[in-house]
């Protein structure tokens, strides 16, 4: 089969290839990929900034078909439409483990990182990990349930948002989008600060339902004009979704006394954060790492019954071939999600 492989670390370290075919496990599933995301840590990973272990079938945002199961499998057959958690190998009898934490796990391998991944034409996972597709959910947006799961775990599970309570969303891009829609289902008061290239960002950001209020910081003014609209108290949480520097000292400085920061995006690197400020507001820092069973349930839940709408992000569906137009895009921040699709004639006779 036909698969994208980070073949070393280092650069140049990209393949479209040839593979073998992977065959499940008494406990495993076969899926036939449908669609799989280009998503930043696949940027990253390519990198060498975020941990892999090469020879790797990349990519983890994905949904699929189940081709075959394994022969202890009994809650998937055949034909059924699915996505799955990522951190599927882990010790599972550590603290993390016991507690629910998979991504904490010090021996997890993820799809995509650790273990083979969605930019293929099949993957084997753990029947055990997948989640069936409720139904009226198409399988394009299906595709964008990991990130949409990860968005989950930082607002619903490792913050708190109140009906009425102001959000600020530092970013327009994808995971801030999906952040400003999850916060507005929580009843958030939803204001999203981007810059001058960000108009149709946020005009993407205002037809998805999900936004109030924007503001570009890039123009004089923008920290008086967030007070404005908070009564001059600030936001009561504010989500990093940039992963830039200035957008952490734009969040810290917006947030009113108390206030959540918390981060989203992965810089990639080091940024300074002025702790002295966050000390003398008494700022609440904290963040997430990717997504948990419990963010998924969520996730699925809140697209079963249609309380975000995400589907317009998927922005682009390339075949798996042209990856490297598709990486292109996402690196240049052209529209929203890259899908990239091992099996283009699937689309009309599965979504």
């Amino acid at each position: 089969m036909k698969a994208l492989v980070k073949t070393k670390l280092g650069p140049d370290c990209m393949r479209y290839m040839d593979v073998p075919e992977p065959a499940p496990g008494e406990n495993d599933l076969k899926v036939k990929i449908f669609a799989c995301g280009i998503c930043g840590t696949d940027i990253h990973l390519m990198h060498d900034t975020y941990p892999s272990n090469p020879p790797i079938i990349t990519g983890h945002e994905f949904s699929g078909v189940v081709a075959e199961v394994g022969a202890n499998v009994k809650d998937f057959k055949p034909g059924d439409k699915i996505v799955t958690l990522t951190a599927v190998d882990t010790c599972e009898h550590c603290e993390w483990c016991r507690q629910g934490l998979r991504m904490l796990c010090p021996e997890r391998k993820s799809v995509g990182s650790g273990r083979d991944g969605g930019f293929a034409e099949y993957v084997v996972i753990p029947a055990k990990h997948a989640f069936h597709l409720p139904e009226g959910v198409s399988m394009t947006t299906a595709a964008l349930c990991e990130p949409l799961a990860c968005v989950v775990r930082t607002v619903c599970e490792r913050t708190t948002v109140h009906a009425g309570d102001y959000v600020l969303v530092s970013g327009a891009g994808v995971m801030a989008q999906l952040t400003a829609q999850v916060a507005h289902a929580n009843g958030g008061v939803v204001i999203m600060t981007g810059l001058e290239q960000d108009a149709q960002r946020f005009a993407m950001a205002k037809s998805l339902g999900g936004v109030a209020h924007t503001v570009r910081v890039d123009q004089e003014g923008a920290l008086e004009k967030i007070l404005e609209l908070t009564g001059g108290m600030g936001p009561q949480v504010a989500y990093e979704c940039a992963g830039v520097a200035a957008s952490a000292d734009f969040c810290l400085k917006a947030l009113r006394k108390t206030g959540t920061y918390a981060q989203v995006a992965i810089p990639g690197k080091p940024i300074p954060v002025d702790m002295d400020l966050a000390l003398y507001k008494e700022i609440v820092l904290t963040n997430s790492y990717a997504s948990e069973r419990t963010s998924w349930l969520t996730a699925l839940s809140l697209l079963e019954n249609h309380l975000i709408n995400i589907a317009p992000l998927a922005s682009a569906v390339l075949p798996l071939e042209q990856w490297e137009e598709g990486f292109r895009q996402t690196i240049a921040k052209e529209g929203f999600k890259v899908l990239l699709m091992p099996h283009p004639e699937d689309r009309e006779k599965f979504d």
